[in-house]
């Protein structure tokens, strides 16, 4: 497909399915205002989070990778009164602006922002577990580690998706450690004996994966 069309039906998707907010647009707007990397996902990806976890009812979130916010915006408003988002950060000036982001758009009462190495957080949040769903956007050369961490975590029928699945199609041709990664990642999902997977190709592709019951 020309990338210009491609371009013009994610943004129609967005108008349509998608539209934003005051407290969304501001967030998606904070990287740029505390000199962080704008690399969130898009708003028509946003809502279809939402729709993943609404398929299987979340109640229990964990989210590896928040930036400003952004995404876990989209996932904590689908949550039911007693619902929980932990979402997980490395960087402590990332972790602050989620924060203010969560508190901006009224939702710190069911987000928790954890800040730290994501290894050592995610072995503490094992004892809280299982979750209903799980959603990866951090460091790539990881993503097999978090994606082996879900499957072992997530209820059965629980979901498990990854941003960046695709890489701009980089994987077909990998050109970096990042693009191997992701490759392997997607060979990981695709063979893996917990679960049902398969690649959303929306936006820059979400792989998802659901535990077997």
């Amino acid at each position: 497909m020309d990338e210009n069309i491609r371009t013009q039906i994610d943004q129609y998707i967005s108008a349509l399915y998608a539209p934003e907010d005051d407290a969304l647009q501001q967030i998606r707007h904070a990287p740029q205002q505390h000199d962080m990397p704008a690399i969130a996902i898009a708003a028509h990806e946003g809502r279809l989070l939402q729709m993943l976890a609404l398929s299987v009812n979340a109640k229990k979130i964990v989210e590896i990778g928040t930036l400003a916010g952004y995404s876990g915006t989209w996932l904590a408003r689908m949550l039911p009164p007693d619902g929980v988002l932990y979402t997980v950060e490395k960087s402590s000036k990332h972790a602050e602006v989620a924060r203010q982001s969560f508190e901006q758009a009224g939702l710190s009462d069911r987000v928790e922002v954890l800040q730290g190495d994501a290894h050592d957080i995610l072995q503490k949040l094992a004892a809280s577990g299982p979750y209903d769903f799980v959603f990866i956007d951090a460091d790539k050369t990881a993503y097999t580690m978090y994606l082996n961490w879900a499957a072992d975590n997530l209820r059965p029928g629980g979901m498990v998706a990854a941003h960046n699945a695709l890489r701009g199609g980089r994987v077909l041709a990998p050109q970096s450690d990042d693009d191997r990664a992701m490759a392997a990642f997607n060979r990981v999902l695709a063979e893996h004996p917990q679960l049902e997977s398969t690649i959303i190709a929306v936006g820059d592709g979400m792989a998802i994966g659901i535990k077997k019951r």
